[in-house]
């Protein structure tokens, strides 16, 4: 049996890409004969903001044949749940043991105050000699844990020793929107799923969801080919008599990615500029009419920050230490 793994919609009504990254998923488990759907917390953006529920129901009643198990994160409250009436719908607002053919899933709540760890012994005893795998939402901790930027603190924690339970084969976690290298499991077994769909430009890259595979135990990944895709390209600069070619060649080479031409429509991109310039007015200007001239989608800040941004690059009209910054940046 193959379940679809999930975490982190995040859905708000004033970001549609969000419930279309939903309906991407939705559409190719139909597509591939995939039957179960998990979330792993973080449905909507803001708890008890029900003008969300229907970027969630509408979607899922178009997929009667598709069940879907869902557990709360932080961002979701046990009564935001409640109001979620579906045939198709499965909702853990306690630790659930489930029964997947030849594995037994453990679902875990997120619950404010307490670790997952607590609730997982709690539980160990009801384990039988199936394998079992563990779905939560809160931070893995192994000396240094992965921090949640949208959220200080530490959340629900799972320690590496939590994961010496007998019988447990994969954890799949929300909470952290960045996914998990599926080759590279954290303490050797947890996989954050990731955001389907970025949240906004600090959450870059390509998404995914993840494929759980029953039998074996093992898991893939399928890449999202819908929504937006954020890019933040930084660019540094020295002083120097061609500064401004040195800056459009370092815009030529990190643009040269075939993939970039293939999703252009989807990509925002962030441009930011920084360091030092010995003729600030001149670079900005440069700089700017190219970018304009690749007719790109810019991401728009809701601060209203001007993209490309050049708030940290620096005027230097001091032509000895130009000199001495040029021979620094040479040796290095």
């Amino acid at each position: 049996m193959k379940i679809a793994i999930t975490a982190d919609l995040h859905l708000n009504p004033e970001h549609s890409e969000r419930s279309c990254a939903l309906i991407t998923i939705l559409e190719d488990m139909k597509n591939e004969g995939i039957g179960e759907l998990i979330i792993a917390g973080d449905l909507f953006d803001r708890d008890g903001d029900d003008r969300a529920y229907a970027q969630f129901l509408d979607p899922c009643r178009s997929f009667p044949e598709i069940r879907i198990h869902l557990i709360p994160g932080n961002h979701d409250s046990e009564q935001s749940l409640k109001d979620l009436s579906l045939n198709n719908l499965q909702k853990y607002c306690e630790p659930t043991w489930v029964d997947f053919n030849d594995v037994r899933i453990l679902f875990v709540p997120y619950k404010k105050g307490i670790g997952m760890g607590e609730m997982i012994h709690e539980e160990n005893e009801i384990a039988d000699i199936k394998p079992w795998a563990l779905v939560g939402h809160g931070d893995f901790i192994d000396g240094l844990r992965i921090p949640n930027p949208r959220e200080k603190g530490v959340y629900m924690p799972l320690r590496k020793s939590d994961l010496e339970s007998r019988g447990l084969r994969k954890v799949f976690l929300g909470h952290i929107h960045k996914p998990t290298p599926i080759d590279q499991p954290l303490g050797g077994k947890v996989i954050y799923a990731g955001s389907p769909q970025g949240l906004d430009v600090s959450e870059t890259g390509y998404r995914r969801y993840l494929i759980f595979e029953t039998t074996n135990c093992e898991v893939s990944e399928k890449r999202m080919c819908s929504g937006i895709i954020y890019l933040d390209l930084r660019f540094f600069v020295f002083p120097s008599e061609n500064e401004i070619e040195i800056l459009e060649k370092q815009l030529e080479e990190k643009l040269g990615d075939k993939s970039f031409n293939r999703e252009k429509e989807r990509i925002e991109f962030r441009f930011r500029v920084e360091g030092f310039s010995g003729d600030k007015d001149a670079l900005v200007d440069s700089f700017t009419r190219k970018i304009n001239s690749l007719n790109l989608n810019l991401y728009k800040s809701s601060s209203g920050r001007v993209n490309p941004d050049f708030d940290n690059l620096l005027n230097a009209s001091d032509s000895q230490r130009n000199l001495v910054a040029q021979k620094t940046i040479q040796k290095i």
